[in-house]
């Protein structure tokens, strides 16, 4: 990890030397809670560079400098270069005087950011096997018996990260990865473990995946857990699977389901094995055509994968299962409408599963169409919400008619033929899918299809696809 730091001094026009100043950041102004001069030994930079931010200035004969140092640092162009030989040593110690806080400058591969950490925050997330309990991994340390207003007595910038020695004679050292993991947005988890770059493996598709569909043998995954980070993989690559070679068993199929997690219990239940009877009142449950759609989308929490494996199909024909990328989908809408892709990551809906007597379900709030981190960034999408059967009747507000014009531009790339991938099941090769980013949907059918299957949670499939692609240690790096 490169990161960059930055200090913040403040240069006297009576003084000839650079005084450090340590000073709690606002917005707009930089207040200091006092001043002293002092002199700090540390390792020659390899470079030092300071960069004038008029914007931060406390008074215009005060201007305060950020002195930057790191090996390969680069500033940016728009920024005036100073080049100092006099003060070719910085201190690596952070003077304190009743700070709140410690405030350092973050210069990542793109651009640099403040980061302002409070004493507390700072101190309850000690690392160290006294605050973290080395059994369990959770925090040993009660944050609320701490002082609200702790001070630590000594700061210093080492080469590991930020050493902190507290007023009480606890020390802590939080490496430079951990502070670059726990700033801005990437402190949120989902964020940090599944959209990182580099463990980003997602793959866009369309009609041409029928070439090359994403598929995993069953003995494989019931081998071991190699396969189930195989199969994994793939549906996280993908957003579906085909599993080869499975016995055409209920009870066989629900084992594989298992492999990944336990099976989600709704108001249909566990794992169903079902026929078109109409037993649930869902059009599901029916021989009709049904057009591409997430399900539950009533619930808070949609369901993650969804399993089907179809055990039987007599006397009739029909019932092309369909899937669409919705990711790819969103990806489309932004590049052709950014306004209509707007409407569907800002304006809210709700839906309602109220087909069954004693079964009336509604999400606990409303939630867009296309859910995601950053609105102007598709590659940071967390999930589609798509299913106008269950759809409840949209709040009026100046912005429902615009609503109504961006979800028919996205139904039209929806069923645009080179985003529709059709494909027969078939009995002994069960089709899974991740619920939150492919749509599905079938032809009609005549004749009577037996079908069996069963919901996961996509946070216990997201845990399962993790501890099976990468190690422990890895993965724990991003999460405390």
């Amino acid at each position: 990890m490169n990161v960059r730091l930055r200090h913040l001094y403040s240069r006297w026009p009576c003084k000839a030397t650079l005084t450090p100043r340590f000073t709690p950041l606002t917005t707009k102004r930089c207040h200091a809670s006092g001043s002293r001069e002092a002199a700090y030994p540390a390792p020659r930079p390899r470079r030092v560079v300071y960069t004038s931010k008029s914007a931060l200035w406390s008074s215009p004969i005060h201007p305060i400098l950020h002195c930057a140092y790191e090996e390969n640092f680069e500033v940016p162009s728009s920024h005036k270069r100073f080049h100092d030989e006099e003060v070719a040593r910085l201190p690596n110690t952070i003077p304190l005087w009743n700070a709140r806080e410690v405030a350092l400058e973050l210069v990542g591969k793109e651009a640099y950011q403040t980061c302002i950490m409070p004493n507390i925050w700072l101190r309850e997330n000690c690392l160290c096997n006294e605050c973290i309990n080395s059994d369990t991994l959770q925090r040993a340390v009660d944050t609320f018996s701490l002082p609200q207003d702790i001070q630590p007595s000594k700061v210093v910038i080492a080469k590991q990260g930020l050493q902190i020695t507290w007023q009480d004679g606890h020390q802590s050292l939080h490496p430079w990865a951990w502070i670059e993991n726990h700033k801005g947005l990437e402190n949120n988890l989902n964020y940090r473990i599944i959209h990182r770059k580099e463990e980003d493996t997602r793959v866009y598709w369309g009609a041409e995946i029928a070439d090359n569909p994403p598929s995993v043998h069953y003995d494989e995954i019931m081998a071991s857990d190699v396969g189930v980070g195989v199969w994994t993989e793939k549906i996280r690559k993908y957003g579906f699977c085909y599993v080869d070679g499975c016995p055409v068993s209920p009870k066989k199929t629900e084992e594989l389901l298992r492999r990944i997690s336990f099976i989600r219990e709704t108001h249909y239940g566990g794992f169903y094995d079902f026929t078109s009877d109409l037993t649930m009142k869902d059009t599901a449950y029916t021989s009709l055509a049904l057009p591409a759609h997430t399900d539950t989308t009533y619930f808070s929490d949609p369901a993650g994968l969804q399993m089907f494996h179809l055990l039987s199909h007599t006397s009739g024909e029909g019932g092309t299962s369909l899937l669409v990328d919705g990711f790819k989908a969103a990806h489309i809408l932004q590049q052709e409408d950014n306004i209509a892709y707007g409407f569907l990551r800002t304006f809210k809906l709700s839906a309602h599963a109220s087909g069954n007597e004693g079964i009336t379900i509604t999400p606990s709030k409303e939630f867009t169409v296309i859910e995601g981190f950053r609105v102007a960034n598709t590659r940071d999408l967390l999930r589609i919400r798509w299913n106008n059967d269950d759809r409840v009747t949209p709040r009026l507000s100046p912005a429902t008619a615009g609503w109504y014009k961006a979800a028919r531009k996205f139904n039209e790339i929806l069923k645009r033929k080179d985003m529709e991938y059709w494909a027969q099941l078939e009995p002994g090769r069960p089709l899974i899918f991740d619920n939150w980013r492919v749509l599905h949907g079938r032809s009609a059918f005549t004749g009577t299809r037996r079908i069996c299957g069963g919901y996961i949670n996509h946070d216990d499939y997201i845990s399962r696809w993790r501890n099976t692609n990468f190690t422990r240690s890895r993965i724990l790096r991003h999460i405390l």
